[in-house]
């Protein structure tokens, strides 16, 4: 676990020294609050993921799981109860403006739907020149189909991206109709960099590979979600991604 809050603290130290520059070209202005507040929520997401299991002993009842399902649950359960607290402690907050809204922005469907097919397309190709032979099982599966939609696109594309855009404050730039901040490109970077900067083992551990493939993905889910205005694109396509990454 010591290992984890490290590699976590190394990358947030990336993004801070980039918040920092950004400051000094005057392109982000930075609240405190809302950075202590981004900062202890993310920190709160990787101890639930990686010590749900303590809490949530699904182990115990189901022993031959192979996945962290206890961890997702943990980490779903988390952005329930910040979500509430956000509700009930933040001024004029409507959960739709985290994204938790059926609702989409007006003719935002059609490109929606398209970029989710593209990226299902790309993962296929991905998948057939970096994975091996095709190794599920039923338990795999349905993991793919639901966990990662279910914990990462709320907390990430909802929960963090709400606050880190309280706490990173800077105009919106229209990207192929969709309004993005600088705080959200950087929340894309972070995704990549905890997926592909790792301290294990007293040893640094660094595949560029790994930050490009998942920051692209993070840009792409992103992007659905700024478009729409909702995280019913960003979940589908995540699972569906996990999912069909899985077969091939």
């Amino acid at each position: 676990m010591e290992d984890l809050f490290i590699s976590l603290f190394a990358n947030v130290g990336v993004i801070l020294v980039l918040v920092l520059i950004l400051r000094a070209i005057k392109k982000v202005d930075l609240n405190l609050m809302w950075s202590l507040i981004s900062l202890g929520i993310l920190v709160c997401y990787f101890f639930a993921l990686f010590k749900g299991g303590k809490v949530i002993p699904l182990d115990m009842l189901f022993p031959d799981m192979s996945w962290n399902w206890s961890g997702k649950v943990a980490a779903i359960i988390l952005w329930l109860v910040i979500l509430l607290a956000l509700v009930k402690f933040k001024a004029n907050f409507r959960i739709a403006d985290a994204g938790f809204t059926f609702r989409q922005n007006e003719n935002s469907i059609k490109p929606a739907f398209t970029v989710m097919c593209l990226f299902i397309i790309l993962q296929i190709v991905v998948s057939l020149f970096w994975s091996g032979e095709p190794n599920y099982d039923l338990e795999t599966l349905l993991y793919q189909a639901t966990m990662p939609g279910f914990d990462e696109e709320p907390m990430f594309r909802g929960i963090l991206l709400f606050c880190i855009s309280l706490a990173i404050i800077s105009e919106r730039y229209n990207l192929g109709g969709a309004s993005i901040n600088i705080a959200g490109l950087l929340l894309v970077v972070l995704f990549g960099l905890v997926h592909g900067v790792m301290f294990n083992g007293g040893e640094w551990h660094f595949s560029f590979p790994a930050i490009l493939l998942t920051g692209g993905y993070g840009f792409i889910l992103l992007w659905l979600r700024e478009r729409t205005g909702s995280l019913v694109f960003p979940i589908l396509a995540h699972n569906s991604v996990n999912f069909v990454g899985q077969l091939i």
